[in-house]
């Protein structure tokens, strides 16, 4: 196998001109939707450039406190994005969500680096802030539904809970966290049950047209896989464990 073919930065542009198909799509139906595409794709552009040259200094220094520094910033961007998305307390919540994406870290990625794809050091940057973006990706996506879930279940649920609550159960909100945890995880198991019929993944295909052997690419993917359902499981039930101790006051009931 090859190495991976240089793409053009003309030729890169020049591509970016076909998104004048959507946009002209828009303004045609009238779907108010142009504005919208133009900024993704400025922000996309430029928040990717500018990821792309801090990782050539971090990849190039290969310094722990770096590379630490930067996997922080990656957990507090992640959580912050959660409580909004999931439209919850930012004050009451971030700390369960922060509990969850470094517990589910803190557990896969050892593992993972040391004992599955065997880095030396084993927190080389190419390796460790790649794989944490994935698994915490994964995990944002995992926990926004969660808690969007667990608190709307509780909300639109609220007298099943007082029964619970009035007859002395120990978590009255368990039957709760039950749902929650059911309807995040039900998009990694979908995607799992249909990978490589369905679709085919993107790590595997970029590490294909990187060069790599078609059977090496399919394990990372299969570890990767792994690893994303183990993490976003461990940091859904952290979150929701640790959110419970916030989100209710001293009587059992619901802070909205």
């Amino acid at each position: 196998m090859g190495s991976a073919l240089t793409l053009s930065p003309w030729a890169l542009a020049g591509f970016y001109l076909l998104c004048l198909l959507p946009l002209g799509l828009f303004y045609r139906w009238q779907l108010g939707l142009g504005k919208d595409l133009l900024m993704a794709l400025l922000r996309m552009t430029v928040q990717l450039s500018v990821v792309g040259l801090y990782l050539q200094v971090v990849f190039s220094f290969q310094h722990p406190g770096l590379n630490a520094l930067w996997l922080s910033a990656m957990v507090l961007v992640a959580a912050v994005t959660i409580c909004r998305r999931s439209g919850v307390s930012l004050r009451r919540t971030m700390p369960a969500v922060m509990a969850g994406q470094v517990v589910a870290l803190g557990i896969v990625l050892p593992p993972l680096l040391i004992g599955v794809i065997q880095t030396n050091p084993w927190w080389q940057a190419q390796y460790l802030i790649p794989i944490s973006g994935m698994l915490l990706g994964n995990c944002l996506a995992a926990n926004v539904l969660a808690l969007e879930r667990w608190y709307s279940q509780l909300s639109e649920n609220h007298r099943e809970y007082q029964f619970y609550l009035a007859m002395g159960a120990p978590h009255p909100e368990r039957p709760f966290h039950r749902i929650a945890v059911k309807a995040a995880l039900a998009p990694q198991l979908a995607s799992m049950t249909t990978l490589g019929i369905v679709s085919l993944p993107g790590m595997m295909t970029g590490q294909i047209l990187g060069g790599t052997e078609p059977m090496l690419a399919v394990k990372y993917q299969l570890v990767i896989m792994v690893a994303i359902f183990i993490s976003a499981t461990l940091s859904v039930t952290t979150t929701l464990a640790v959110a419970a101790r916030y989100a209710f006051d001293q009587y059992g009931a619901l802070r909205l």
